[in-house]
């Protein structure tokens, strides 16, 4: 079995892009950095899925968001402080979920991933349409709760309550590098 084929973990880091980050997330960006390194140290991909938009986007008006991530921009950017490194992955998507439009699966699958440590922002929008999809298509799923943020407390929490009600593990970025899970399998 080649090294690709061994691998099983992949950790995917949702919109942390230019644009997107520090009106209420600069507080998540040390967690996940340190599941960056560490997935890198043990030779596990990373996945950056960020946003990816034109100007006239309907979902900005949709969903009430301003404008970002427009395409070609540098606000579409990942943050410096966990920039994409050689060998890293890059989905770009048009909508909330990370899978929906993608080749964001059937990449996982080529390289034999089963089991996903997803991280980023909006937990209630992007990361969670994220979450649920790998859900739905079979993977394993821990969310580390303090490497995802919300501009809303509150939105953050229920969010996280929602994964507690379909059994979605949770666990701290510091339980998770301890190789712990927040609940059994």
């Amino acid at each position: 079995m080649s090294p690709i084929e061994d691998v099983k973990e992949a950790v995917i880091i949702v919109d942390m892009q230019k644009d997107n980050v520090g009106r209420f997330c600069g507080e998540i960006i040390p967690n996940i950095k340190l599941l960056i390194d560490d997935a890198r140290r043990r030779g596990r991909p990373v996945i950056y899925a960020c946003d990816s938009r034109f100007r006239d986007d309907p979902l900005f008006r949709k969903l009430g968001f301003p404008e970002h991530a427009i395409r070609g921009t540098e606000g579409a950017e990942v943050i410096d402080e966990i920039k994409p490194q050689q060998g890293d992955i890059l989905v770009e998507k048009r909508m909330l979920s990370a899978f929906f439009g993608t080749d964001l699966d059937y990449t996982l699958r080529h390289k034999n991933i089963k089991s996903l440590i997803i991280a980023g922002i909006r937990t209630e929008a992007c990361l969670l349409k994220t979450v649920l999809d790998a859900f739905e298509l079979g993977y394993d799923v821990t969310v580390p709760s303090d490497a995802c943020s919300s501009p809303s407390q509150q939105n953050h929490e229920a969010t996280l309550k929602i994964l507690d009600v379909l059994k979605i593990r949770k666990a701290t970025t510091k339980q998770l590098l301890a190789g712990l899970e927040a609940y059994p399998k």
